[in-house]
């Protein structure tokens, strides 16, 4: 049994309180439930109540942010932090603001306004007895949504609403997290699931809107709006990186802006996704920190390649070498149980990742990671993992389940099937699959929300703030607009790294992913044509 029950760890915790900081750490919870216990567990005196709308409130933990604006009878939220690299508003009171005034302009209005929008967070609006909800551009933010006992619950950690309504967890996630190859390709759960049956994930590109008065959540696609449609000559090319340039280097300068009180560390390997942030933060590398960091030996050719293309701009640049074995592990044990908890329970962490947010969470000398995430959803990823130029024109349950994992049991092949059909059936059309291609929303709304976002939320922010600057709609609209075949070969951060800063691309430094290898892409795509027929 992967389940850790609140009993369990009620125990675990009162014998080491200095981890209660770090269950559910920058989570939160809203609902019109009242939680009255806020000094006991999960809480321990580490989380806030702020009134949201009429009975609805904000329930938090004291590291993360919660920003409400009051505009009559209506207000907005967003929890999390956000910026705007097209308006370079940087402060989320202003960011409110603005989308207070896109509003009034109509509802398709406040979402365009909220596509400019880069982030980790969770945002919405309440009035007329009704309360919209949604996630930022990828997901990162997780959120999960239902209605308990006819109390409203949206929450960044589904086992937080297990521990407050004695929640079980699912008899299909417990079959499925506790089968053989469950671990194969990252812990996460088919389609909008949660752990439990009461929840569903927030998809993103949606928004959420639960009804006082039917006590109801509706779910409802804003996202994409128009059909993408790719650029078909060089100078349109040229331009679109140009584009995308700008943008990036206004995001890299608001976020040196937006924590100008704080120590900000840029993640760096000698991948093309951290060298294109580094490139575009040509100009104000005196803001930043570098760092790599190393907890086994595949990871020290990325650290090193890192170290030297920093050495060659002029830029300090650090590594921290994660021990084998430390003092600070015998607290292991505790520290893994909370990460798996804030995951909600639905997978055994890796020790070594465990070690690594252990380590820094008590030897780190920065408060923000700028990490290059979301940049993949430019790199036609799937036509590299699988080497493959064609994929079906429509999707099937079949096809997503055999993406997703490896599933040879035939009984959880039967019910994973189901779990995907009725995921497609709820938020994907003919019409929507004509705007963008499935293929790049399954990666953009299933893998990375449903995926890293869980891994984001859960494990990685419980050492510190980390920030996407890629995490942006518009951006990754545009990225999208650049014909497939230039994608797949990494033209965008190539020409990005070598507009933004030359020095970078001279270094000749460039490391691939060893997992991108022919002889693997052999075998998932064996695997894949094999059992999406079954």
């Amino acid at each position: 049994m992967l389940f850790h029950t609140k009993q369990e760890m009620q125990i675990l915790l009162e014998q080491k309180p200095d981890y209660q900081r770090f269950l559910y750490r920058r989570g939160f919870i809203i609902t019109n439930h009242v939680i009255n216990n806020l000094d006991q567990y999960p809480f321990y005196g580490n989380w806030i109540r702020v009134q949201l709308y009429r009975d609805i409130c904000v329930y938090a933990h004291r590291d993360a942010r919660v920003f409400i604006r009051h505009d009559g009878d209506r207000a907005f939220f967003l929890i999390g932090h956000a910026y705007d690299p097209f308006t370079l508003r940087y402060r989320e009171e202003e960011i409110l603001e603005q989308l207070s005034t896109a509003y009034l302009e109509g509802i398709t209005r406040f979402w365009e306004a909220e596509s400019g929008l880069t982030g980790v967070f969770c945002i919405g609006y309440a009035e007329d007895g009704k309360l919209v909800f949604s996630t930022d551009c990828c997901g990162m933010q997780l959120v999960y949504h239902g209605v308990i006992n006819g109390k409203l619950c949206i929450t960044s950690h589904s086992k937080l609403a297990s521990d407050l309504w004695d929640l079980k967890q699912d008899s299909y996630v417990e079959r499925l997290v506790n089968s053989r190859f469950y671990h194969y390709w990252g812990t996460w759960l088919p389609g909008d699931l949660s752990p439990f049956a009461e929840l569903k994930r927030m998809q993103p590109n949606c928004a959420g809107t639960f009804d006082c008065s039917d006590k109801k959540i509706r779910i409802d696609r804003y996202y994409p709006t128009h059909e993408i449609i790719e650029t078909t000559t060089q100078d349109e090319y040229q331009k679109t990186i140009a584009e995308l340039g700008e943008i990036m280097s206004r995001t890299m300068r608001l976020i040196a802006q937006k924590w100008s009180d704080r120590k900000i560390a840029l993640a760096v390997t000698g991948g093309r996704d951290s060298m294109t942030a580094l490139a575009c933060a040509n100009g104000i590398y005196d803001k930043y920190r570098y760092f790599s960091y190393i907890s086994n030996d595949a990871e020290a050719v990325d650290a090193y390649a890192a170290k030297d293309i920093c050495n060659s701009l002029g830029l300090d640049h650090k590594i921290y070498t994660i021990p084998e074995d430390c003092e600070l592990y015998r607290d292991l044990p505790i520290f893994k149980a909370i990460l798996e908890c804030n995951a909600g329970c639905i997978g055994e962490n890796n020790p070594n990742d465990a070690k690594k947010r252990l380590y820094f969470s008590n030897h780190c000398d920065f408060d923000i990671e700028i990490k290059s995430w979301v940049n993949e959803m430019g790199r036609g990823w799937y036509y590299n993992k699988y080497n493959k130029k064609r994929f079906p024109r429509r999707p099937t349950a079949k096809y997503w389940r055999a993406m997703h994992k490896v599933y040879l049991d035939p009984w959880l092949i039967r019910e994973t099937d189901k779990v995907f059909q009725d995921y497609l059936d709820q938020y994907y059309s003919e019409d929507v699959f004509r705007k963008i291609s499935w293929l790049e929303l399954y990666f953009w709304e299933f893998a990375w929300s449903g995926g890293e976002g869980v891994f984001l939320t859960s494990e990685q922010r419980t050492s510190y703030e980390i920030t996407i600057p890629f995490n942006n709609r518009r951006y990754i609209e545009k990225m999208l607009t650049v014909p497939l075949n230039k994608r797949i070969v990494d033209d965008i951060p190539k020409d990005l790294i070598r507009l933004k800063n030359p020095e970078i691309a001279k270094t000749g430094v460039v490391i691939k992913d060893v997992e991108h290898t022919n002889m693997r892409a052999r075998i998932v795509r064996t695997y894949l044509e094999i059992f999406s027929r079954i």
